[in-house]
């Protein structure tokens, strides 16, 4: 079987390499696009994945249209190496179901989350507030004051997908309680993953900590606006490392700026990059990161492996563990 890699030369560069490649082996013929990142050149693209069984794709690589689906009559699967399969998706691949489809955000989202629980945890620890007072010259005055254990506190969840069933599965090493948002699961779902359903406004109002998983998609665009954001704990911390334009940023400032004793750690913003003159990188109650929480670096290589462990599913016979079914593409972001 003919396996290719329809991915640019920098992603090839920093997902994959020879031990993936090898792996990938034991089912077929492994190509590997030209190495250049630009796939203009449509008669070149079509020669190379002519008769593809599987074909491989990530960030960058234009969708599957008909004229590939056309060249490859015996192609059974797109597995996607990075978060979002939308970017790659065709009216003409989503007409054949006979084609599987899969896409590593799952593999990415551990990363997220378990970034986020990292932010979680220093946040409640004062670990970016205290070092102001420890500059200064003082010593432990405002440990009991600033300070929260990550014990005993109530935890939100918005969102239970990829990200946030991972996030989910982490907090269980602790005691807290972990509450959770999600219009698209039941009661007796969000038990399962051993959490507590929520309606938004309740968990705003109830949680201690809140850490956002949500996809961005019309209905969460501006779910924390005005309306419910004074429904946050006094003393509440926001973790974000989802999308910006979950909360309307406005208001988000304008409560981060009345309440002194809020804390977020922010990965992403509403607009990225934030104007230099945006208060969110300046308000002492905020850590504002560069969306980070992905996979930035070496953690990308957890998407090969991700690849490859598909790939092990498919051959086995079974259903791949991140399968996307048709109808699940218009809650995915």
């Amino acid at each position: 079987m003919k396996i290719s890699i329809f991915v640019g030369k920098n992603g090839q560069e920093r997902i994959f390499g020879e031990k993936y490649y090898a792996r990938l082996r034991k089912y077929g013929d492994v190509a590997l696009w030209n190495g250049a990142d630009d796939f203009s050149n449509r008669a070149e693209v079509l020669d190379f994945i002519k008769d593809s069984d599987f074909i491989i794709t990530s960030w960058g690589t234009p969708a599957i249209e008909k004229d590939i689906i056309d060249v490859c009559p015996n192609l059974k699967g797109v597995f996607h190496a990075a978060g979002s399969i939308k970017p790659i998706m065709s009216d003409e691949l989503m007409a054949r179901e006979d084609i599987r489809l899969t896409a590593s955000a799952t593999a990415i989202g551990e990363g997220v989350a378990e970034t986020a629980l990292g932010f979680a945890i220093s946040a409640c620890k004062g670990a970016f507030t205290m070092p102001r007072y420890t500059r200064a010259g003082e010593w432990n005055a405002h440990n009991a004051t600033e300070v929260i254990d990550f014990y005993d506190i109530k935890v939100g969840i918005i969102s239970a997908g990829f990200v946030g069933r991972h996030m989910i599965k982490l907090l269980k090493n602790f005691h807290v309680d972990i509450l959770v948002y999600d219009p698209t699961l039941s009661a007796e779902q969000i038990a399962e993953l051993g959490a507590e359903k929520k309606e938004l406004n309740e968990l705003l109002a109830e949680s201690d900590v809140i850490s956002v998983h949500a996809p961005m998609i019309p209905e969460t665009n501006h779910m924390i606006n005005k309306d419910n954001i004074g429904l946050l704990k006094d003393r509440v911390i926001i973790v974000n490392t989802a999308r910006g334009t979950i909360f309307d940023e406005p208001y988000l400032i304008e409560r981060l700026k009345e309440k002194k004793g809020m804390f977020a750690c922010l990965d992403i913003t509403e607009v990225e990059p934030p104007a230099t003159d945006n208060e969110l990188r300046f308000l002492d109650n905020v850590n504002l990161t560069p969306h980070l929480a992905g996979t930035a670096s070496n953690g990308q290589r957890r998407i090969a492996l991700h690849v490859c462990e598909e790939m092990d599913r498919f051959m086995a016979g079974e259903r791949m563990r991140t399968e996307i079914d048709r109808e699940m593409l218009s809650k995915m972001a």
